[in-house]
């Protein structure tokens, strides 16, 4: 099979890879790991309800990291990606 993965969806589970390591800090790092997945599940099959899942869940991600950008860079950068992806659909 022919590795299809785009640029969103690498964003997505390298984000989520990476809160992997933040995840004994609370349940918002973990409710964001499932959010970073299932957003890259709603990208891989993008019906009109995943786009639009996707979308809030993008949108809240995008109002949870203000204060922790710094900190996570690329999780910044692949939330920026994604808002980016989610204006084009």
């Amino acid at each position: 099979m022919i590795d299809m993965e785009t640029d969103e969806l690498r964003a997505c589970k390298d984000a989520a890879d990476l809160l992997e390591n933040y995840r004994s800090f609370g349940p918002m790092v973990e409710e964001a790991i499932a959010a970073f997945k299932r957003i890259g599940e709603c990208i891989e099959d993008p019906t009109h309800e995943k786009v639009n899942e996707a979308k809030d869940l993008i949108g809240q991600l995008m109002k949870e990291i203000g204060p922790y950008q710094g900190y996570v860079p690329l999780v910044a950068v692949a939330l920026e990606k994604l808002k980016k992806w989610s204006e084009s659909v």
